[in-house]
C-alpha cells in the first residue's frame, strides 16, 4: 500500500537498522547483529565476495551464514529505495494505463495481462529507470552508515574508518570510485532507455 511505502521512505537508514538488530537479532535471535561471517566457519577466498566464494567452493554451510549475516543490512539498504520506486511504478502506471495506446489495445480485444505487460509496463518503467539510477546515490551513501551500524567490513566503513584517522588518500580513492559507480549507473539508465522505447537515440 502508498502508506506502507510512504512509512519506507520516511525511515532513517540508521534507525531502522537498529529497529531490525533489536527485534530480529536481540529480541527473536533469527539473524547475527554483525559482521560478515561466524569466525569459527572456513571459507577459501576466492573472489573476495563471500556469497560468490561459498558458492564456488560448494561450501553450502558458510553460504548460508553469510546470507543470515546479509540479510539485516541489505534490508535496512533496500526497504527506502524498495519503497520510493512503489511509489513511482504505481504513479506511472496510473498514467500509463490512461494512454491511447493502451485503450485501443483494450478495443482490440487483447488480454489484460497483455495490456498490462506488453503495452503499458515497458513504457511505464522509463520514468522508473531514471530515479533507479539517481537513487544510486542515495544508496552509495546511505551503505556508509548501514556497514558501520552492522560492522560490515565493506567499503562504506572503511571510508568511514579512514576518516576518523584522516587517511585522506583512502577517501579520496572511495570518493572517485563512488563517482564512477554512479556515472556508470547513469550510463546504463541511457542504454536500458534504448531497449525500453527504441524512438530514443543516444
Amino acid at each position: 500500500t502508498m502508506s506502507g511505502a510512504l512509512l519506507g521512505i520516511s525511515m532513517p537508514n540508521f534507525w531502522f537498522g537498529l529497529i531490525l538488530i533489536l527485534l530480529f537479532s536481540v529480541q527473536l535471535g533469527w539473524f547475527p547483529t554483525s559482521g560478515q561471517m561466524d569466525a569459527t566457519l572456513d571459507l577459501t577466498r576466492i573472489t573476495g565476495f563471500m556469497t560468490i566464494d561459498a558458492v564456488l567452493s560448494g561450501n553450502w554451510e558458510a553460504l548460508k551464514d553469510v546470507l543470515l549475516h546479509l540479510f539485516l543490512p541489505a534490508t535496512t539498504l533496500g526497504v527506502a529505495f524498495a519503497a520510493l520506486m512503489a511509489r513511482v511504478i504505481r504513479s506511472s502506471m496510473l498514467e500509463t494505463m490512461r494512454m491511447e495506446y493502451v485503450v485501443a489495445a483494450r478495443a482490440k480485444g487483447v488480454s489484460e495481462p497483455m495490456v498490462v505487460v506488453r503495452h503499458a509496463l515497458r513504457n511505464a518503467l522509463i520514468p522508473v529507470v531514471t530515479v533507479a539510477g539517481l537513487e544510486v546515490g542515495m544508496l552509495l551513501g546511505g551503505n556508509m552508515i548501514v556497514e558501520t551500524i552492522f560492522s560490515w567490513p565493506g567499503l562504506g566503513r572503511l571510508v568511514v574508518s579512514s576518516i576518523f584517522a584522516r587517511d585522506y588518500v583512502v577517501v579520496q580513492c572511495a570518493v572517485m570510485l563512488y563517482a564512477l559507480i554512479y556515472v556508470a549507473s547513469n550510463l546504463a539508465v541511457d542504454l536500458i532507455y534504448t531497449f525500453l522505447n527504441p524512438k530514443i537515440e543516444l
